[in-house]
């Protein structure tokens, strides 16, 4: 079953005091999902004050859906995360969104290296 761009619910890890399960949107490729134990993905959050954020992908409520609200894939926060502590799958973002999300990720760690490196 083909995971990119499939949300679930993570209960995170309410020892470090998380206090809710946070939706997040699986990022990392089927070739790895199909096989690892550690997905990666990125939190998603309903705060209206993300819609002004430059790496905060919008995600659009579709009837059905599993997110309540509209809400936010913070792509500037990856994370890995066992797939045991992931509930779900409780939808399925659009192709397009994934693309958005992974573009802005790319964005968000600097991946084409726009940066001058140092000799030190």
């Amino acid at each position: 079953m083909a995971e990119r761009g499939r949300i679930y619910r993570w209960a995170r890890n309410r020892s470090l005091g998380d206090a809710k399960a946070r939706p997040v949107i699986v990022i990392a490729p089927d070739a790895a999902t199909a096989v690892l134990e550690r997905w990666v993905v990125v939190p998603i959050s309903s705060d209206p004050r993300l819609e002004a954020h430059p790496l905060a992908v919008p995600l659009s409520l579709q009837e059905g859906s599993g997110l309540e609200r509209i809400s936010f894939a913070m792509s500037w926060l990856p994370t890995t995360v066992l797939r045991q502590q992931l509930q779900g799958p409780i939808d399925r973002s659009d192709p397009e969104v994934v693309r958005q999300v992974l573009l802005t990720l790319a964005r968000a760690l600097d991946l084409s290296m726009q940066e001058a490196w140092s000799e030190d």
